[in-house]
């Protein structure tokens, strides 16, 4: 009885792979050649990377760009980089404002006060590398519109600015900034 159970078992699973799988090459399907996309090539050009600050740096606002760590950081906490790209593209500085590892951030991970860096051009479609390597600091604002792929984010510029600019962005011009883990929002609110 088992033996046959098990047979039977078997022999359903093997009818419904070959349901599913069928022979491509037989039928109207044309393969694509395999490619690419571009957010696998600029994730792995980030995963080498850190931001360094190329504008405002040691500011809550500062403008980073993609770079290679050269050195560091050393014991008083200085990073020596060189811009991969960017405005500042090949310049070697010295700097405390490093942004050593970042991912991209998923809808269920965004919670209101969050801080995040942004791009504000969309990095996986321009071809313009002097816009897609400005990237800034936001803090999360509003999720109403998370379902269309669109977060609301704040632009605090100093520890007093309570009416901070506010810009919707795209979920994929969005990274979590994982180290430092001491990234936080600039003003102090009041509980």
């Amino acid at each position: 009885m088992k033996k046959s159970l098990l047979f039977l078992i078997v022999l359903c699973g093997a009818v419904l792979f070959g349901a599913c799988s069928g022979n491509k090459r037989n039928s109207n399907y044309e393969e694509e050649p395999y490619n690419r996309s571009k957010k696998a090539s600029y994730e792995s050009k980030i995963r080498y990377s850190v931001f360094a600050p190329f504008m405002y740096e040691d500011k809550f606002y500062s403008y980073y760009a993609l770079a290679k760590k050269v050195s560091g950081p050393d014991n008083k906490g200085w990073y020596e980089v060189e811009f991969k790209n960017g405005p500042k593209k090949g310049e070697r500085i010295k700097t405390k404002n490093v942004i050593v590892k970042t991912r991209p951030a998923d809808d269920y991970e965004l919670k209101k006060g969050l801080v995040v860096l942004v791009n504000h051009w969309n990095p996986r479609t321009q071809n313009d590398e002097s816009r897609t390597d400005m990237w800034r600091k936001g803090v999360v604002y509003n999720l109403d519109e998370l379902d269309k792929g669109k977060v609301m984010l704040e632009f605090p510029y100093d520890r007093n600015d309570f009416m901070a600019t506010k810009e919707v962005y795209l979920l994929d011009n969005i990274r979590l900034i994982l180290e430092p883990k001491d990234v936080r929002d600039p003003r102090i609110f009041l509980d």
